[in-house]
């Protein structure tokens, strides 16, 4: 192999590496759910599932469909699988769909026992509270299941 045949294989390997890199960080959105009465979808970013201490994190992005508009909003929230609960952290809402637009100001809240939304509270609350658990027990490492069922 000549010496420049090696030079555009260190760079193409470099370029993929930088590639790859960027890819890692983006977010991971999956198709959760789509309420029973089909104006919005919720999608979670898997990459942002978490264990934190006394639950689960993980990111989400709502999606609002209307005749004439569509809007969004991100919200981090906070998951208690053992409790079968969920609460938001922060919640930031957009112009258009896919978090894209204007952003509204972010909305933040403490952590605090009488915000909890239990599963049983309506079958939305219950179905994202559903898909979050399941993904976070087979993604976060058994140590990790500080919150877990």
């Amino acid at each position: 192999m000549t010496a420049q045949k090696i030079g555009v294989a260190v760079a193409a390997a470099w370029a993929a590496s930088l590639m790859l890199q960027s890819l890692a960080h983006a977010e991971q959105w999956a198709y959760a759910m789509q309420t029973g009465h089909g104006n919005h979808s919720i999608q979670v970013d898997v990459d942002s599932l978490a264990q934190k201490p006394g639950y689960i994190a993980a990111r989400l992005l709502y999606e609002y469909y209307r005749v004439d508009t569509a809007r969004s909003a991100v919200v981090d929230g906070a998951f208690d699988c053992k409790e079968r609960r969920f609460q938001s952290l922060s919640r930031t809402e957009y112009a258009a769909a896919e978090a894209k637009g204007a952003a509204g100001t972010t909305a933040r809240f403490e952590l605090a026992e009488e915000r909890w939304k239990p599963a049983s509270g309506d079958p939305e609350t219950f179905a994202i509270i559903d898909w979050v658990c399941s993904v976070a027990t087979h993604k976060l490492a058994p140590d990790q299941a500080g919150s877990m069922p």
